[in-house]
């Protein structure tokens, strides 16, 4: 009796747990965010090459969506 009772408790425990989950916004530790702050990783289709300048469409769309001056 006392095996099944500790078994539902644990499942309404987790049942909790990933209610919770949806309903409130925790932020990731160190070890759970996987992406450095800096953008995409080094080899990743979408980094950025520092050493090859923008096109005229991509200063465009620069100004037009982050708003850099003189971009």
């Amino acid at each position: 009796m006392r095996l099944v009772l500790a078994r539902y408790l644990r499942s309404f425990a987790s049942s909790l747990i990933a209610f919770g989950r949806i309903w409130v916004y925790i932020p990731p530790t160190d070890e759970q965010v996987g992406e450095p702050a800096g953008g995409p990783p080094p080899g990743h289709p979408e980094r950025l090459c520092p050493e090859i300048p923008l096109s005229a469409a991509e200063r465009a769309w620069g100004r037009q969506l982050l708003g850099m001056p003189g971009a």
